[in-house]
């Protein structure tokens, strides 16, 4: 953040109708610490950055989690507004041209290069992919074992619209029953139960909840913050410092062997646990509201939307490319180049021409006239479903 509380401003919500600010930075900023975790597991045997979990690859998914619920239901939120009614038909359909083509592209990739002998999967990494359930037998092989992060979403999203829709009056009950069951599911991990290993559903749901609770309560914490925060700019700083707390907290406990895992697994994680959620949360409502810093100002960049943009089909592909089995093309620095360019090509050959055929999806007829005043009272973010359409690095 700027050195200087008095340039802070918050962004009020007709600034903001087409496009949400700094969410493309995050997501860039999200997939360069996959990308770097990935890449010292591959290529540096883990030599680099051996204790902090802020560049630990599951703290990049646990913001693009947080960042997918957050759009997600605020689109929702949005489209209910709008017409007063939501159509489950064109949530799947856009869900299934959005994150389908290139990871079935990806899978096609996978086959080919299986019938070459260059890679091997079992029938069971098969199945678990084919069927996005890669979360509950991720450990298969590497080149797909990042596939668990998808899985996690297109299962929380097969149920997740028809709460909202059909079980309105208590979506909320539900989203925080959600929030405050996954750290009981990792304190049952830390026990070896089955099904409830680091990488399922059962705890990591609620990164994603987190994220639709933050859409759900935007006006209010964003308020929140304002009354806190008014003379007092630095307070803006606390959710940031808080990340850092929490992980210099973990390295404390390993180094001076306190044990406290039982604390930290269900509150902490790898910075993917409750707290974490929570400052994952409010860094990102700081970052969308307040400008005149540098922190926005980074996060608003071209290159860093550029990479935002492209950000799911650079998760996608980089696995491939730290693969041990593609000899030189799994070394750094030709891999990194690698990735870049197959996610250009995945994002403008595939991604695109799918992504404009949402805009021939027509809308549900309105079930009731909503006003414009309704529609603000919902959510002050309007967001443009194309530009800001959630990615998945996951």
């Amino acid at each position: 953040m700027d050195s200087c509380p008095d340039q802070i401003t918050a962004l009020p919500a007709n600034e903001m109708k087409k496009t949400i600010p700094s969410l493309n930075g995050l997501r860039a900023i999200s997939i360069f610490i996959v990308l770097f975790s990935h890449m010292n597991i591959a290529n540096f045997d883990g030599a680099l950055a051996q204790n902090s979990r802020l560049l630990d690859g599951q703290f990049g998914v646990t913001v693009f989690f947080i960042i997918s619920g957050f759009l997600i239901t605020t689109l929702l939120m949005n489209e209910e507004a709008r017409n007063g009614i939501i159509s489950l038909r064109n949530f799947y359909l856009k869900r299934v041209l959005r994150i389908f083509p290139v990871y079935f592209i990806l899978l096609l990739v996978y086959l080919v290069l299986q019938s070459a002998g260059i890679l091997h999967f079992t029938p069971v990494s098969w199945l678990t992919s084919l069927t996005y359930t890669k979360d509950f037998k991720w450990n298969s092989d590497w080149e797909t074992a990042h596939l668990w992060s998808l899985s996690i979403e297109e299962q929380f999203y097969l149920f997740w619209p028809l709460v909202f829709i059909y079980w309105k009056k208590r979506r909320v009950k539900f989203a925080f029953f959600i929030v405050l069951l996954s750290p009981v599911c990792r304190v049952l991990g830390m026990k070896a139960q089955p099904g409830f290993d680091e990488f399922s559903i059962f705890q990591h749901c609620d990164a994603i909840m987190w994220g639709c609770i933050f859409a759900i309560y935007h006006n209010r914490i964003f308020s929140f913050i304002q009354k806190i925060t008014a003379g007092k700019k630095w307070l803006l700083l606390s959710p940031f410092l808080f990340l850092l707390a929490l992980d210099l907290f973990v390295q404390a406990n390993h180094a001076l062997n306190l044990h406290l895992g039982f604390l930290i697994v269900p509150l902490i994680g790898s910075l993917t646990g409750t707290l974490a959620c929570i400052a994952i949360g409010m860094v990102i409502i700081v970052s969308i509201h307040y400008s005149n810093n540098i922190w926005f100002k980074l996060l608003n960049t071209r290159l860093l939307n550029y990479i935002g943009i492209l950000s799911y089909s650079l998760y996608i592909w980089q696995q491939l490319f730290f693969s041990v089995h593609l000899g030189s093309f799994g070394k750094a620095p030709l891999n990194i180049v690698l990735i870049f360019v197959t996610a250009n090509c995945s994002y403008y050959l595939i991604e695109r021409p799918f992504l404009s055929l949402k805009d021939r999806l027509k809308p549900a007829a309105q079930k009731t006239p909503v006003h414009i005043a309704q529609v603000a009272r919902v959510e002050q973010v309007m967001l443009d479903e194309i530009a800001c359409e959630e990615v998945v690095a996951k």
